[in-house]
């Protein structure tokens, strides 16, 4: 009998149907988070880990001719220990010199994205989240404005949508880069960030894609995400080439659960992988249930918010070819296309009130925000309130405490000025993010001017506008107060399908 592959690696017909009917599931159930490996940034023609980890080996022979250094970064990669290659070639070329030239090598500016991050970005109307171990901004480009992109895990995870989460760290801040396996760990030690991971994985199917041979550390990363999900984990699906699953690969994967969708690359492409994303779109005639009952987990109770109806996915249409493929590329012949998800959403009863808390020094750039947010204000969606709108007659104190109280959502317009003030500071902040740890209110902090503030309390909450690049480093501020209009409206929006 002939699998869905045809070759000797792939599972039978009958269980790749079935895991294909699972992940169409979890697909529809909108819990599903993928998680993206470095194929999609060799499709593009990036360099992967090991071709990278071999061009640092060349800089350090280069710079240093310390042939010990060169010796130990080579070893360390050919036995695919790439964060650790990492690691001792930054050691040898020192932070400065290393980060240069890894953003260097790592640039996708002026790169498309490819087609492989073009058909998984086609699903996003149907997803939770996705993880990627990818520096680069191709995902954030292929799924466009409307998901944030965030490099620091939070306890937002446990309850946030539509966002991209890059655990390595993104590629214009070496601040955020996390190569080394104990700076991982570390950054998921704290008790809240562990709990929210836990959460997630515990209850929302994976989907592991754009991983092959080259990765290295893809089995500890699996590892790690299979000792969060708990006792009994909901399905978690991996999408890789047949050829790097050895014997002993698959018994391990088996044996954490991971239900497995091998294909063929005969060319040396991995275009096969849009024959299962395809299946996996595809409308069903009816729900597939496992010994009669779903799959798929419950919602997370209390912690997310419900998904929004989503339109269904397109058909396929052809794409120009990419550049010449790697070993872990996932070029394709094809992408999928979907229908972007028409937003009927009815304006709350009553307008939500935002708070803008800032350092008056900063009046101007809260005036340019607020013409930004014009639009939901005419739409009866939300209420600005801040300071110049108390009345004659008013006590200040009173009518500011009042307000910080009842608001649902908090603006922290963050500036050096701001974090001076004693009062936006120690009063105003201070006040918002125990709302916000209560569930009372949600808290976005608004970066506009460079400052040290990722030590501060609210450092841990995603920022506005994306990757916290403050407003006035955008040459074009305009498109900075877009995106951080954009990001309101998004968690206004999530507000009124979830009032609390």
């Amino acid at each position: 009998m002939s699998t869905l592959m045809d070759n000797a690696n792939t599972v039978s017909a009958e269980v790749d149907a079935a895991v294909i009917e699972a992940l169409h599931e979890a697909l529809e159930s909108g819990e599903l988070v993928l998680f993206v490996g470095g194929g999609i940034s060799a499709a593009a023609g990036l360099p992967t880990w090991r071709q990278l980890v071999d061009l640092l080996v060349e800089r350090v022979r280069e710079q240093t001719g310390d042939e010990v250094a060169i010796a130990e970064v080579a070893a360390l990669a050919r036995s695919q220990r790439y964060s650790e290659a990492l690691g001792a070639a930054e050691q040898a070329l020192g932070p400065a010199e290393f980060n240069a030239f890894v953003e260097d090598a790592l640039d996708d500016e002026g790169l498309e994205p490819p087609r492989i991050a073009i058909a998984i970005a086609a699903l996003r109307d149907k997803l939770r989240a996705v993880l990627t171990t990818n520096l680069n901004h191709l995902l954030e480009r292929a799924f466009g404005v409307e998901w944030d992109a965030m490099w620091r895990v939070t306890d937002e995870v446990a309850w946030r949508r539509r966002f991209i989460l890059k655990l390595h760290g993104t590629l214009k801040e070496p601040h955020s880069w996390v190569f080394a396996r104990e700076r991982f760990l570390a950054s998921i030690a704290p008790p809240d960030v562990r709990k929210s991971l836990t959460t997630v994985l515990s209850r929302c199917p994976v989907l592991f894609i754009g991983f092959g041979r080259a990765d290295g550390n893809f089995d500890e990363m699996l590892a790690d995400i299979h000792a969060l999900s708990g006792a009994s984990p909901p399905p978690r699906f991996v999408i890789a080439p047949g050829s790097s699953l050895t014997p002993l690969r698959r018994k391990a994967l088996a044996d954490m659960g991971v239900l497995l969708l091998p294909y063929d690359t005969p060319d040396g492409s991995h275009d096969r992988v849009l024959a299962i994303l395809e299946r996996t779109c595809a409308p069903r005639p009816r729900a597939i249930t496992s010994r009669g009952r779903s799959i798929v987990p419950p919602p997370i109770p209390d912690l997310e918010l419900p998904p929004s109806s989503s339109s269904p996915l397109g058909a396929l249409h052809d794409l120009p070819p990419d550049s010449a493929a790697y070993d872990d590329t996932a070029a394709m012949t094809g992408a999928l296309e979907a229908s972007r998800r028409e937003r009927a959403s009815e304006p709350p009863a009553s307008p939500i009130e935002v708070f803008f808390s800032y350092s008056e020094s900063n009046r101007e750039l809260r005036d340019k925000l607020e013409t930004h947010l014009a639009i939901l204000k005419r739409k009866g969606v939300i209420r600005g309130w801040h300071d110049g709108e108390i009345g004659a007659g008013e006590e200040r104190d009173t009518a500011l405490a009042e307000h910080l109280e009842t608001a649902k959502v908090i603006l922290l317009l963050i500036s050096a000025d701001f974090l001076a003030s004693d009062f936006c500071y120690d009063v105003e902040m201070q006040k918002a993010i125990a709302r916000h740890e209560r569930g009372e209110a949600r808290v976005i902090p608004v970066i506009l001017d460079a400052c040290d503030w990722e030590g501060a309390p609210f450092g841990r909450l995603a920022s506005l506008p994306r990757g916290g690049r403050p407003v006035t480093s955008w040459v074009n501020q305009s498109e900075a107060f877009t995106d951080i209009a954009k990001g309101i409206r998004k968690q206004v929006e999530q507000l009124t399908q979830n009032p609390s």
